[in-house]
């Protein structure tokens, strides 16, 4: 699934996240405008995960700076070339 069309759970899930109203923000809104800051895009981060039961790398930390990007970091795990963990699945 492209990026795309995780846009809209992923705007759902920011505005649940950081009590914010979906009509003041686009997916291009810089999360910094909203007055986000690391904590609160680690705290996304896992949002996503249990949203979608998935793990994302932490590395992808940096590239959380709006709806958009979120929404790509989400369809590359989904979608990339590295392989998913679902949540509660053992590894090795």
């Amino acid at each position: 699934m492209p990026a795309a069309e995780y846009i809209d759970r992923i705007t759902a899930l920011v505005c649940r996240v950081f009590d914010v109203d979906p009509a003041t923000i686009g997916p291009d809104t810089p999360f910094a405008e909203m007055g986000v800051d690391s904590r609160q895009r680690v705290r996304l981060l896992v949002e996503v995960e249990v949203e979608f039961g998935l793990e994302i790398d932490l590395d992808e930390l940096d590239r959380l700076v709006d709806v958009r990007n979120a929404a790509e970091v989400l369809a590359d795990t989904v979608e990339g070339d590295r392989p998913v963990v679902r949540l509660g699945q053992r590894t090795g």
